[in-house]
């Protein structure tokens, strides 16, 4: 999973560029996220993110949540 530093700068970094709260719920048996809102720009930049740091999102079918996946 990811470090509680990479957490907290995605989501400061998705409040900052697109003004929306990012969500995270660490429970068993898998943690995730939630977001307030959504479109091809943020979940672009979610991607990337993760990316860089060998890891990829599994957005749900509203895509306003998601799991991390290596």
């Amino acid at each position: 999973m990811l470090s509680l530093s990479d957490i907290t700068e995605l989501k400061r970094e998705i409040k900052s560029r697109f003004g929306a709260e990012l969500h995270f719920h660490d429970v068993c048996p898998r943690p995730y996220f939630t977001i307030e809102k959504t479109d091809k720009d943020i979940e672009s930049f979610i991607s990337e993110f993760l990316d860089s740091r060998k890891y990829h999102p599994k957005f749900s079918e509203n895509h306003l949540q998601f799991t991390v996946e290596r």
